[in-house]
């Protein structure tokens, strides 16, 4: 027996003409068209077994995903932002939603997935888990049906490892919607694993067909997120490869068409619009949530044996003699599915990886998100290769009485089920139901009254916070700016007195006697936020503090204003009430200029003689809670002036990053002085 196990055994032989030409594929007439036609519509019992399966694949979604969330990330937000603009508008323009922010560039085939479900009657939040949990689904019943093509052995090996990922990493490809809210990333998944199963069977066809098809795949996915993208395009390209491969070896020739599709397919990545857009959104920064603590070069490692070893099956792959292929054609078929998605997960996770470390392009969270791939892939990959090693793939009991064949894709279903259970059953992190009311009375603000943007935010203290965030971001179509972010904290905004009017809930302690503007709407009220409270300086471009700048300042912008140099003064005319406080603090809403990931900025804030020292990084570059207690004498004069000292400013130019000379180091967005008293 080989070195490759008894699947290498030479049973029959078979000339290396004859393999090259199994390799292009059959030559498939009229007649054979019509039969196959009729054989892929009159088989009843087959299509019966699909709608069987698509049926259990959303049933099984909408029971685990109705009524229920569980992330409390602002990328839900972001997300249901995005569902709620696609499902009114088929094309979003650029110009006149400048409020979404980076979303207007993301793609959105995902977003209108969701909406789907919201049209046929899932509530806004149920919507996108419902699509994402649908997506989980299907993409490990894509893995494990591979799976049990190898051999039941394998796929209890691989089911077993998969639960095992679940609650020692949770690092298991559907874990995306646990905590972080990668909605698109998961959808994505979903097309990705489709996209190679059916290259699979492409191929095994005609390679010029694959080449197209491999190249439409990628295009339609990337419209979907870019992770699971790029780990299309490299699976797809291995497996077109080692067929190329496969020639050179055997067949000693060249398959000008099969390297031709190779770059076909590459094309599909780069020629996606959506990819060049992505890349610059991946210097995005945020939170990873494994159930262990997870290091950049500890992933890196992962992704590096991942792709050795689905390069070791390859190789065996590649070296089997053609009659041993075609003889365990099926286990081979899916061996090579599943070595390719390793390869692929592998490989673009350490290419984004080489690009962070090596030139500082994206950042360490858009990094890590490879990392629910990676740790899928090597639940599949690990025992593979160790089976293929050993040459025992199947058991030979398996083989020998074909009861496995007559399971079918039982043995993947029940696999599936477990480790969605795994996965997904876990406490809602709110009262989806309660939030769900509200937010479409938050909705009928906008719609009825036509407050959005920076016009109206939500803020409510009988709901979670990011609720607040929700509403503001996704129902109110607020942009993300610094106060908005502040709801994140308890659920009010820092200067509830800068937004003209706040929605909330009736009874609440914002709901003040004589603040409301128009009658209640359903279980929400409309307030105005100067009645709430006092309102603050703003700085950016036609604020109200704009008047107030000194010297050292450059012209105010949408967002604030930049200090121009190392110093910066702002003089502060204050009201009769304010200049009686026996004690005053001054808070202070600023921002840091941070070009590269290992930025650090410090500026020192003064008045009236006392002083406070804040630190910037990538961390907290906008900062809302920067306070400073000033002496009552200092505010008799009724004027306080306010310094600003940046340690170390940079100009943009000097850094490369334009042509932009401002000495920059803060940013001013907002000031305001208020009793010290509690």
């Amino acid at each position: 027996m080989g070195p490759w196990g008894p699947c290498a055994t030479l049973r029959r032989g078979v000339s290396s003409d004859d393999f090259a030409a199994s390799n292009r594929g059959p030559r498939v007439g009229r007649r054979g068209i019509d039969r196959g036609v009729t054989r892929m519509f009159g088989n009843k019992t087959a299509w019966v077994r699909a709608g069987a399966i698509v049926l259990w694949c959303l049933v099984l979604a909408a029971v685990l995903s109705t009524n229920r969330m569980l992330s409390l990330s602002v990328d839900a937000s972001y997300h249901l932002q995005v569902m709620e603009v696609v499902r009114r508008a088929f094309l979003v323009p650029a110009v006149g939603h400048e409020w979404m922010a980076e979303m207007v560039a993301y793609p959105k085939l995902s977003h209108r997935f969701a909406g789907l479900f919201a049209t046929l009657g899932w509530s806004e939040i149920n919507a996108l888990l419902m699509a994402g949990v649908l997506s989980a689904g299907v993409a490990w019943l894509v893995l494990f049906d591979q799976a049990r093509r190898v051999s039941l052995t394998y796929l209890a090996i691989c089911a077993a490892l998969a639960l095992i990922n679940v609650y020692a990493l949770r690092g298991v490809i559907g874990a995306e919607l646990v905590r972080n809210f990668f909605y698109p990333q998961m959808v994505g998944e979903a097309v990705a694993a489709l996209g190679v199963a059916g290259g699979a069977v492409v191929l095994a066809r005609s390679r010029p067909m694959f080449a197209a098809y491999g190249a439409a795949m990628v295009l339609l996915c990337g419209c979907f997120h870019l992770v699971p993208t790029l780990r299309l395009c490299g699976a797809l390209m291995a497996m077109l490869g080692l067929a190329v491969l496969r020639d050179m070896i055997h067949a000693r020739r060249i398959d000008w068409i099969g390297l031709g599709g190779l770059l076909l397919i590459a094309a599909g990545l780069v020629g996606n619009p959506f990819f060049w857009s992505m890349r610059w959104m991946a210097v995005n920064n945020g939170s990873i949530h494994f159930a262990i603590p997870m290091t950049l070069n500890g992933l890196a490692g992962l992704s590096a044996l991942l792709v050795v070893l689905s390069a070791w099956i390859f190789l065996i792959e590649a070296l089997r003699p053609p009659a041993a292929v075609e003889e365990d054609a099926g286990p081979t078929r899916a061996a090579v599915l599943l070595a390719a998605l390793g390869a692929g997960a592998g490989v673009s996770m350490l290419a984004q990886y080489a690009l962070y470390a090596l030139r500082g392009e994206g950042s360490e969270y858009a990094v890590l998100k490879h990392g629910f791939g990676v740790c899928t892939l090597l639940v599949f990959v690990i025992p593979l290769w160790g089976m293929t090693v050993l040459g025992v793939r199947g058991a030979a009991f398996e083989e020998k009485s074909g009861w496995s064949a007559r399971l079918g894709v039982v043995p993947a279903l029940a696999a599936q089920l477990l480790v969605m259970l795994a996965v997904f059953l876990r406490p809602s992190v709110y009262e989806v139901p309660q939030v769900t009311a509200v937010l479409r009375d938050v909705r009928e603000v906008r719609l009825t009254r036509g407050l959005h943007g920076e016009q109206v935010m939500f803020s409510a203290s009988q709901v979670p916070a990011v609720a607040t965030y929700m509403g503001t971001i996704g129902m109110l179509q607020s942009a993300h700016g610094g106060n908005v972010l502040s709801l994140l904290d308890d659920g009010r905004p820092n200067r509830p007195g800068d937004v003209p009017y706040i929605v909330t809930l009736a009874g609440d302690a914002y709901d003040k006697p004589g603040c409301r503007s128009g009658a209640p709407l359903g279980l929400v009220v409309v307030v105005v936020g100067s009645c709430v409270e006092p309102p603050s300086l703003l700085f950016k471009a036609g604020g109200s503090g704009v008047s107030a700048l000194r010297t050292g300042w450059s012209a105010p912008e949408a967002g604030g204003v930049w200090a121009d140099g190392r110093q910066a003064v702002v003089e502060m005319r204050l009201s009769e009430a304010q200049a009686s406080l026996p004690g005053a603090v001054l808070e202070v809403a600023t921002f840091a200029f941070l070009p590269l990931k290992t930025s650090t900025r410090t500026v020192t804030v003064s008045a009236g003689g006392a002083s406070e020292t804040f630190t910037f990084n990538r961390q907290n570059a906008i900062r809302h809670d920067y306070r400073l207690l000033l002496p009552a004498e200092t505010l008799r004069s009724g004027v306080v002036r306010v310094v600003f000292d940046t340690k170390d400013p940079q100009t943009p130019a000097s850094l490369g990053l334009g042509a932009d000379n401002r000495l920059m180091g803060a940013g001013l967005e907002a000031m305001r002085i208020v009793s010290a008293a509690p």
